[in-house]
């Protein structure tokens, strides 16, 4: 009874007002511990009443944390009525044409992905300036416009677990690049083939609209021919290397694990001599299983680490590799239900896009 009644205090207030009121009882036990002593030793009858105000300040502000109360904001709520909606309204696709395999449902989704249908305006741009990270909604970035893998591989898991399939977001340590990008007197790649370079390879932001904006610079402006080359090499910070700082999908069904990564358009398998592992034909990466959880909620995650400590196999490359293109074929001659699907949910994107960059801001440091 006293958990709803929380519940129904938080709908009346806003996501934004509930962290105001959450950062004000902090500040203020803090200010008081620091300025107790002043206050004891000019106003000795004051320093019971304060050390109760600033037990209490403080014991307000954990619990607040702890309750997840923002979780039941109004807005909040709103939002996730309005994006449990279209993650219905998208899995109706799959539903449409027979999509089964979680290979064939990020298939279709990194189709849709990039090419706008899942983003207001049908503008999506690899970015996380102006995310949002509300817990169980980070997904709603990329209707937004704006998202990196953090919220690219929440929209997936989220269209995966409505439809039945077991997935979650795992973090992974993604080593960095060192790009080179050499002038060519005769033309070697399309420029639509040195974006999806970047695309499946680069993972910093900074980096990757450095690269953007030179292939634009380069191919467009001055009708130069490059050829971008990499090198990988480890990032220098050690906090990053043990935290990880790229997020994936994992799902698991009919006993076959997948490591899906929406965001690079690629998949992964695990090493067989090393577990913590994965791999594709290019690089290698590392799992980070534990800091996984920032990403899941408990139960979530502990259904995750279940099954990817039980080692349980993919399936096979060729079979991997034929689900690809027969869905790629799929969406190729299907435009026109893409297009009757966006602007079926252009004014569900415009609603949800303009709730959530209502939400304040505020930073992570999984890219």
């Amino acid at each position: 009874m006293e958990n709803n009644k929380f519940k129904q205090l938080c709908g009346k207030i806003n996501y934004n007002t509930y962290n105001n009121i959450q950062n004000t009882l902090w500040f203020s036990g803090v200010g008081l511990i620091l300025t107790n002593d002043l206050i004891s030793q000019q106003y000795p009858m004051l320093n019971k009443p304060v050390d109760i105000l600033i037990y209490s300040t403080l014991v307000a502000n954990l619990a607040m944390t702890w309750s997840h109360g923002k979780n039941y904001t109004k807005d909040i709520t709103q939002i996730s009525e309005l994006y449990e909606e279209f993650i219905k309204n998208y899995n109706k696709l799959n539903k449409t044409f027979d999509l089964s395999d979680p290979i064939q449902i990020y298939t279709m989704f990194n189709y849709l992905l990039y090419k706008g249908y899942l983003s207001k305006d049908k503008n999506f741009e690899f970015s996380g300036k102006q995310a949002r990270d509300i817990d169980g909604l980070s997904g709603t970035n990329v209707i937004t416009g704006k998202a990196v893998c953090r919220h690219i591989s929440a929209m997936l898991t989220n269209i995966l677990n409505d439809y039945g399939i077991e997935s979650s977001q795992l973090s992974v340590y993604s080593r960095d690049y060192s790009i080179e990008i050499k002038l060519l007197d005769e033309q070697k790649y399309t420029k639509e083939e040195l974006i999806n370079w970047v695309r499946t390879h680069i993972t910093d932001e900074k980096t990757y609209e450095f690269v953007m904006k030179l292939i634009d610079e380069l191919v467009d402006k001055h009708n130069k021919n490059i050829e971008i080359s990499s090198k990988m090499i480890d990032i220098k910070n050690p906090l990053i290397r043990m935290i990880g700082n790229h997020a994936i999908s994992f799902a698991f069904k009919d006993g076959k694990s997948y490591f899906l990564d929406p965001t690079q358009t690629r998949i992964y398998r695990m090493n067989e001599f090393d577990k913590s592992i994965l791999y594709d034909e290019e690089c290698e990466l590392p799992i980070r299983l534990s800091t996984s959880i920032i990403l899941n909620n408990s139960k979530d995650f502990k259904k995750m680490k279940k099954k990817i400590l039980e080692q349980y196999p993919s399936i096979s490359k060729e079979t991997e590799k034929l689900m690809i293109v027969e869905t790629l074929d799929i969406c190729n001659n299907n435009m026109d239900i893409f297009e009757q699907f966006y602007n079926e949910n252009s004014e569900l994107y415009n609603d949800i896009s303009d709730k959530v960059l209502k939400i304040k801001k505020r930073k992570s440091f999984i890219k």
